[in-house]
């Protein structure tokens, strides 16, 4: 009877290792070579959950022994930990301070008639850290001040827009006439 080193699925000194995979609900896959298993785990197929055995093994080994990168904190959703973003150690829900007041500012005079420049600003940030908030990445304390500049930006780059097109069919129509 052969020991489990001279095992026909053993790898030799100068072959990569093979790999059985175990996943939560029982099922064993393999044995793969263990190029296979890095593709595996950066596919997201292979979790925390899994278990791993070296072909000539008996014991299996949770998957973050191998892959220490498993055993990270997963942000929401599910899939493969290489794309998506890890929550840093104090496990904060946002990260970045809102720009609330210089947006509804720079929307105030953008409307006021100042600039339009500051409307199209004040619109642009708005909606940009409105967007930063919905993914739960900027604080969310100033959702009605960026609220109010975005509609306020909007207002005024329309309205200058309008303004715009006045001004250049009146000029227009005083050049044909």
């Amino acid at each position: 009877m052969p020991s489990a080193s001279e095992s026909p699925q053993a790898a030799s000194p100068n072959e990569e290792p093979l790999f059985f995979v175990k996943i939560p609900e029982g099922q064993i896959f393999g044995p793969i070579p263990a190029q296979q298993l890095d593709t595996w785990v950066q596919q997201g197929r292979i979790d925390h959950q899994c278990e791993l055995r070296l072909a000539d093994a008996h014991v299996w080994e949770k998957s973050v022994q191998r892959y220490p990168i498993l055993a990270l904190p997963e942000q929401v959703g599910s899939g493969s930990p290489f794309h998506q973003v890890r929550l840093r150690e104090e496990n904060a829900p946002y990260v970045l301070p809102h720009r609330g007041v210089p947006s509804l500012i720079f929307a105030v005079v953008g409307l006021i008639g100042v600039c339009p420049i500051f409307s199209i600003a004040a619109w642009s940030m708005a909606h940009s850290d409105l967007e930063e908030i919905d993914q739960q990445h900027m604080d969310p304390s100033a959702r009605g001040l960026l609220l109010w500049a975005n509609y306020l930006g909007m207002a005024g780059v329309i309205g200058y827009g309008i303004l715009f097109l006045g001004f250049l069919m009146v000029t227009l129509l005083r050049m044909l006439l």
